[in-house]
């Protein structure tokens, strides 16, 4: 999708939030204390980089955490600025190990508290860990959403470019960028562990398909270090970005942000969608894939092999 009046792909910019909560209960780790300074720290800093550098962006939000007192005040702040709000499910659950009742509780009764509890028309959906199956991406047709954002471009049964997964329906798939003969993601969580190197490099693969970009963030990349009596090992550490300074995390976002803003034109997804559905990006087609959920798999195998198991972590929780 090339926009007519600067001739650069469309770029949206989107954060997912998994606080230190969902972080430890998806690697089986126990979390107690009542507070998430992971989320509250993360958010704080992610919208003060996105208010400086004037970037609607969407915000991925696990339902459950509207009926947190600290993090729904949050969220208000989020919404007033601007932002757009879509759902990463009610419990950050794995939805593939789910039955039925259970993946549609997740998928559906989110975009229903979401959209009740701030007021929003909540669009989008993305499965936490990319774990997405064909029964998936039916009930969050089903539900209403206008989009899903599930899938990582990581074979070729997965189309780089906005596409309709489910034929003869209206949903749009926004694919999450991959590069490289291996196709490893390159989003800014892994960057943070590997280097900038790794960041602009997958960005010069990816702009060869002059496809959109969705530009995924994750609070653990804008966060202040957990306190050292809430982390217990290497892994911990590592996964939730503790290692690294606040400062130094949000410095290396805006130079990512910079130089995606040199090369594609940052917008909302609901303008990137809009582009979609009027027809305006050539590619959009009706695209069966015949079984997502072994794409996500194969997706879940690349992150593991692209450097350790901290971008897998930062990547999705």
């Amino acid at each position: 999708m090339v926009t007519a009046s600067s001739n650069q792909p469309l770029a949206a910019v989107h954060l997912d939030l998994d606080g230190a909560r969902h972080i430890y209960r998806a690697h089986g780790w126990t979390y107690d204390p009542a507070d998430d300074p992971l989320f509250e720290s993360g958010l704080r800093g992610a919208l003060d980089l996105l208010a400086r550098t004037n970037v609607t962006a969407t915000l991925f939000v696990v339902a459950e955490d509207v009926f947190d007192a600290p993090k729904r005040a949050l969220l208000r702040d989020a919404v007033a600025a601007g932002h757009e709000i879509a759902s990463h499910s009610l419990s950050h659950g794995r939805l593939t190990g789910l039955d039925e009742a259970g993946k549609r509780r997740e998928i559906a009764e989110s975009r229903v508290c979401l959209a009740s509890e701030l007021g929003v028309d909540v669009r989008g959906f993305r499965a936490p860990g990319f774990h997405i199956d064909r029964e998936c991406l039916e009930l969050v047709n089903e539900s209403g959403y206008a989009y899903d954002s599930s899938m990582l471009v990581a074979t070729p049964r997965v189309a780089p470019q906005p596409h309709r997964p489910l034929p003869g329906q209206p949903l749009y798939e926004l694919p999450v960028p991959s590069a490289g003969p291996f196709s490893f993601p390159f989003h800014p969580s892994y960057s943070l562990v590997l280097g900038h190197w790794y960041f602009r490099a997958g960005l010069t693969d990816f702009r060869r398909r002059r496809s959109p970009l969705v530009l995924l963030f994750h609070l653990t990349d804008f966060a202040d270090p957990l306190p050292r009596g809430r982390i217990k090992g290497w892994q911990q550490r590592l996964f939730t970005l503790s290692h690294l300074t606040a400062d130094h995390k949000r410095a290396q976002c805006a130079s990512m942000l910079d130089l995606v803003r040199r090369h594609f034109t940052i917008a909302s997804t609901s303008r990137l969608l809009s582009e979609c559905t009027n027809g305006s990006h050539e590619s959009a087609r009706e695209e069966l894939i015949e079984s997502p959920r072994e794409e996500s798999e194969s997706a879940s195998a690349a992150a593991r092999a692209s450097g350790g198991g901290a971008p897998r972590a930062g990547d999705k929780r």
